[in-house]
């Protein structure tokens, strides 16, 4: 048996196996949109405009303003079609935009730093070398930070 960690691509198999099984249709390939939405939607709707989630091929955005949800409403179309041919394929059926508090888009390599709540203790992940799965991963994390911590808020 080789040493422990000695074939990432073993691993690498075993999940593409996995994701195959667990996503026939490879939705979870949207959740690439995270890793260059600052770019496709560029800085200035990033700075007002961040996706939150997708479920059934709607991708779900966060937006600070009600003037700009009303302004992405007219670019929605053109938004989906630029997201959509990034992707490769049409996982985006809809976008809905939603009012609520937008984070700074992180800018460079550097993947944002944990939030950390009371209720949730921060997920410790092992180093990963790729600077964008490494970002994913964070992002993850405080995405399950805040639903832990709004979830605490509410009482349920």
């Amino acid at each position: 048996m080789p040493p422990r960690g000695s074939d990432p691509n073993a691993v690498a198999e075993v999940l593409t196996s996995v994701l195959k099984r667990v996503d026939p249709e490879q939705e979870l390939r949207a959740y690439a949109i995270w890793t260059f939405w600052n770019e496709e939607v560029g800085e200035t709707i990033a700075r007002r405009a961040q996706p939150t989630r997708v479920r059934n091929g709607i991708l779900f955005v966060t937006v600070a303003t009600h003037a700009w949800m009303q302004e992405l409403r007219f670019l929605k179309e053109q938004l989906r079609a630029r997201l959509n041919a990034r992707l490769g394929t049409e996982l985006v059926r809809d976008i809905f935009f939603i009012t609520g508090a937008i984070e700074e888009p992180q800018v460079g390599g550097e993947p944002p730093a944990q939030t950390t709540t009371a209720c949730a203790p921060p997920i410790e992940l092992p180093p990963i070398a790729d600077p964008e799965l490494s970002a994913a991963f964070n992002r993850v994390v405080q995405a399950r930070a805040r639903r832990v911590s709004r979830r605490v808020k509410r009482g349920t």
